[in-house]
């Protein structure tokens, strides 16, 4: 079931990649518009956010999982 679940999750991102192509947005992270590293996208085509962008959600992710 995890697997599933898995590929479920990226079914969806990778939708959710082609919306931003279709959009002209992939590429550029969501939360400060700067463009995400060619690098990061080539190991993560489904990247949303920049490396320090992704480090702060989990971060804060993170954070409210403690509380």
């Amino acid at each position: 079931m995890k697997a599933i679940n898995r590929q479920i999750k990226l079914i969806s991102e990778i939708d959710k990649a082609l919306a931003r192509i279709r959009e002209d947005t992939y590429g550029y992270c969501l939360d400060t518009a700067e463009p995400i590293g060619l690098k990061r996208l080539m190991a993560r085509p489904v990247a949303k956010y920049t490396i320090a962008a992704q480090e702060k959600h989990e971060k804060d992710e993170k954070v409210h999982a403690d509380d």
